[in-house]
């Protein structure tokens, strides 16, 4: 559980963010998108409930269509071009932000690996998480799951 309210903010000090509410889940993102929007290897992310998000400063936005299909829209400051959050047409209700932007980076504790098919060689995963092949299931961006799934 991360101590409540969490702030963060960007390399410059010009975009602050606040979270209220814990996140629905802690996940390292391997999607190429992610690859090619943070430079990294992976992106760790935490999915937070939108309206347990808020954000002020200088901030710049970029569209893309994400690996899933859907459009994702990442948020940067748009003087030192830190990605803070992103947002996509899949789950209004949550806010992917990125943990590394945190004034605290070490409440950050992955829960799951999602997108492990675009995973590079140079990563070794923690067997000891989830790995989903694509995208995370549906109740880890705090969506209800699929009707019929059948329960463990």
């Amino acid at each position: 559980m991360m101590e409540l309210p969490a702030a963060g903010g960007c390399l410059c000090g010009g975009v602050r963010y606040e979270i209220t509410r814990q996140p629905f889940s802690h996940a390292n993102c391997h999607c190429r998108s992610c690859q090619l929007a943070t430079g990294g290897a992976y992106a760790p992310v935490m999915l937070v409930p939108t309206d347990a998000f808020s954000v002020s400063g200088p901030l710049s936005e970029y569209q893309s269509t994400g690996d899933s299909g859907n459009e994702v829209t990442r948020a940067f400051c748009s003087n030192c071009g830190t990605t803070i959050y992103a947002r996509t047409t899949r789950v209004k209700t949550m806010r992917p932000v990125y943990a590394m932007t945190l004034d605290k980076p070490e409440a950050f504790a992955p829960e799951l690996d999602a997108w492990v098919d675009f995973a590079q060689p140079s990563v070794r995963l923690d067997d000891r998480l989830p790995q989903y092949r694509r995208d995370l299931p549906a109740e880890a961006a705090g969506l209800p799951p699929p009707l019929g799934r059948r329960k463990k």
